[in-house]
């Protein structure tokens, strides 16, 4: 936990403490997300999501399994150009505004980018930060996060929107230690999923309480 405030949080995190679930690497982490999520009732199959991008192949295809079937809006970080013709990798103001149409339910982040290793600029961010203050409150963010600990001075949507993020990361990249397979999952303890099951119909929190039982 303290590893994640200094390094994801630049030793300034929010309020509160985030639970802390081990897992066998990134990818792992982000099939049970998408399970979990699914499972929840906090998606279904069909609908919206956004996708940064370029992103990691794997997450692309996770998107497109039959079972989860997502209509996938891109968030797309290659239309914006430095004055010479070079790709920024950045996010420009009209990418972030997609996601205020409220369709999309979940946003996936990889930060800093994979493969183009960008962090999201501090602008882009705080941009993301005021949309879902002010317009969507409901947006679920899942943010991949584990080159981070590349990046002085990173701060992940974890530290900007504890409420609204399950964050990923995975120690193998720091630590080169790429066979272990070791990740995690965090999410604040203080979270908009935990509320958006509270308001699920009765019979399906008895049918989730049933199941966790």
């Amino acid at each position: 936990h303290e590893f994640l405030d200094r390094e994801m949080c630049d030793g300034r995190p929010p309020k509160g403490k985030f639970d802390i679930f081990a897992v066998e690497g990134g990818t792992a982490a982000m099939c049970y997300i998408f399970d979990t999520l699914m499972q929840n009732h906090l998606l279904h199959r069909g609908d919206t999501i956004a996708l940064a991008v370029p992103t990691f192949t794997p997450y692309i295809e996770i998107a497109h399994m039959d079972r989860f079937a997502f209509k996938v809006v891109n968030v797309d970080a290659s239309v914006e150009h430095l004055k010479d013709g070079r790709h920024s990798w950045q996010y420009a103001d009209k990418e972030i505004d997609k996601l205020a149409n409220k369709r999309i339910k979940a946003f996936f982040l990889v930060n800093p980018s994979n493969p183009p290793s960008y962090a999201m600029r501090a602008g882009s961010m705080r941009r993301l930060v005021n949309l879902v203050k002010s317009r969507r409150r409901d947006l679920i963010i899942i943010t991949d996060d584990v080159y981070g600990t590349f990046v002085p001075g990173f701060r992940s949507a974890m530290a900007e929107l504890p409420q609204n993020t399950v964050f990923v990361y995975s120690y193998s990249k720091h630590f080169g230690c790429t066979g272990w397979r070791l990740g995690v999952v965090a999410v604040h303890q203080k979270n908009i999923f935990d509320q958006k099951i509270a308001k699920l119909p009765a019979k399906v929190r008895a049918r989730l309480n049933h199941r966790y039982s």
